[in-house]
């Protein structure tokens, strides 16, 4: 049986709504739905406490689960390697390109001080670095979406790793996803100013 449908079947058969459940173990009612609805999996701590208020082992709980989350883990591990090899290439594409257009292109334009190859150079940069960027983030997502660090801290508990479960993603960014986001898109646009910025004085 599939962990979320475990889940729900055990608080039913204990006669637990999910408000109940969720105020027992010590999360969010919408917390507890996306476990069931299997968007979502519990993190090491929160089984221990399921399999306690239920009075089954982990094992259980989780039976039939594991290899799914081994397949899960492994083919987001491998789309994330995808999106990181794009996001650098396109990088790397977009510094290319504006060097290239600026060395090769330095008619003045009138009434503006910039040069043909800057203007161009800038119309191709800020794409293909937006791009990138947006690959970037896409990796971020998948990571939050599909909680990877959730998927191994079960995986390494079931291979009896457990004495390291619980210092795996306890992190600032596990306990503040949303401002750990926004952090992490203020400096990606402050870095792409300042590389269009540094790239700009050099060739000007």
């Amino acid at each position: 049986m599939e962990l979320s449908s475990q889940i729900r079947s055990q608080r039913l058969e204990h006669g637990l709504s999910q408000d109940d459940l969720a105020e027992v173990i010590f999360v969010s009612r919408q917390t507890v739905s996306n476990w069931e609805n299997d968007k979502t999996y519990p993190d090491v701590q929160s089984l221990e406490l399921l399999s306690q208020l239920f009075g089954i082992t982990i094992d259980e709980l989780v039976q039939g689960d594991v290899a799914r989350m081994r397949r899960a883990m492994e083919e987001d591990s491998k789309r994330m390697k995808q999106l990181s090899l794009a996001s650098a290439v396109l990088l790397v594409l977009s510094v290319a390109f504006f060097v290239m257009l600026v060395t090769t292109w330095p008619d003045a334009l009138p009434f503006t001080g910039l040069t043909k190859g800057i203007v161009a150079g800038l119309v191709v940069f800020i794409p293909l670095y937006s791009l990138s960027m947006w690959l970037a983030f896409k990796i971020e997502r998948i990571k939050y979406n599909y909680d990877l660090l959730t998927y191994r801290e079960i995986v390494a508990f079931m291979n009896g790793n457990g004495s390291d479960v619980e210092r795996v993603g306890r992190g600032f960014e596990r306990t503040h996803p949303l401002l750990t986001r926004v952090v992490k898109f203020l400096f990606a646009a402050i870095a792409g100013a300042v590389v269009g910025l540094v790239i700009y004085k050099l060739f000007s």
